[in-house]
């Protein structure tokens, strides 16, 4: 008699802790349009590429004393996102965790850590003005404080086979934010397509990376 044995492996991602080096450029925010202008030289990759994921999304980060930047590029849509801020579960978005004390040892979050939504549209009277929000982390041992949602920035760039978003965090808006060379920040990032599914910075959502820090990368800030 042959008896089956079915076995799930570990995904590689979960193996590694990852550092991702994050480039200083001094000229951010842009004082005109576009918003940021990241080079090529800032975009990082995603660890769940060593998994077979869905890879549609490009991201690229830098940083400067003001604060700290993301951008996120989506390409090869077949039809326009939906996008509505009030159901971010089944809308194009970007998810976004900070932790600014980058505790790796701790599995719920402190007042340290932080939760933002973005989408490309959602927002305004017409609605085609991009979403950028702070959402509050699940089972947080404390909440973040609140920080004030206007000087939060955002510039969305829509085509019909995609999307390029802007975002803009200022040091004011993340709590115990000391922008540095050398210094390190937790962080997770989630883009999330109603087409294709979720691109996820590492592990899946077998694991609780939306409220436990223990499972987010590091960015470390270059000179």
């Amino acid at each position: 008699m042959t008896v089956g044995i079915s076995m799930k492996l570990v995904p590689a991602p979960f193996l590694f802790r990852f550092t991702l080096p994050v480039e200083r450029h001094d000229q951010l925010p842009r004082s005109q349009a576009p918003l940021l202008k990241l080079p090529v030289s800032a975009q990082l990759p995603f660890p769940s590429a060593l998994e077979s994921d869905p890879h549609f999304a490009r991201m690229s980060l830098a940083w400067n004393p003001h604060g700290l930047a993301i951008e996120v590029t989506v390409e090869g849509k077949q039809k326009p996102g939906y996008c509505n801020p009030e159901a971010v579960s089944t809308s194009d978005a970007v998810l976004i965790w900070l932790d600014t004390r980058d505790t790796q040892n701790q599995h719920r979050a402190s007042r340290f850590c932080h939760h933002f939504v973005a989408m490309p549209t959602g927002e305004g009277e017409t609605g085609m003005d991009p979403v950028f929000r702070q959402l509050p982390v699940p089972r947080a041992r404390e909440e973040a404080p609140d920080g004030d949602p206007e000087a939060l920035l955002a510039e969305a760039d829509v085509s019909k086979t995609g999307y390029r978003l802007s975002l803009w965090f200022p040091r004011e808006s993340l709590h115990g934010f000391e922008p540095s060379p050398g210094s390190r920040l937790g962080f997770y990032l989630v883009v999330q397509d109603v087409e294709r599914g979720r691109q996820t910075l590492t592990v899946s959502e077998e694991f609780p990376f939306d409220s436990d820090p223990s499972q987010w990368a590091s960015l470390e800030l270059k000179t």
